[in-house]
């Protein structure tokens, strides 16, 4: 924690919380999709046919950014979820049968349910 003095009265400030270095190998092939000039502020913007092909496909609110060692920046599509759905992803358990369950009805492996409250009871 850092200490600040501001007309004799000390404030407490924060430091910011250091985030882990995460190192991720990448085997997947790449294709060039677009070049985009640095603008004043050294920003690069992704929008037109880069923003338009990952919107339709899934609603993105952010992006990992991850550097390889030649200086190869990849940047990963994010989503948020509410806090309140966290506890699925954080049960390797429940995520487990999410995946199972998401898999099997892709597969047509699915069963009509005549009496949806005893069902969901038996679970």
């Amino acid at each position: 924690m850092l200490l600040m003095e501001r007309e004799g009265t000390k404030m407490k400030t924060m430091k910011a919380p250091v985030r882990k270095k995460e190192v991720v190998e990448v085997k997947e092939k790449f294709m060039s999709v677009d070049t985009r000039q640095l603008d004043s502020k050294y920003r690069i913007t992704l929008g037109g046919r880069f923003q338009r092909f990952w919107m339709n496909k899934m609603k993105i609110d952010a992006y990992q950014v991850f550097m390889g060692k030649s200086g190869d920046i990849l940047l990963r599509p994010a989503v948020s979820i509410p806090s309140s759905e966290a506890w699925i992803y954080n049960n390797p358990k429940v995520i487990g049968r999410v995946r199972k369950g998401l898999q099997e009805a892709a597969e047509g492996k699915v069963e009509k349910v005549s009496d949806l409250e005893n069902f969901l009871n038996d679970l």
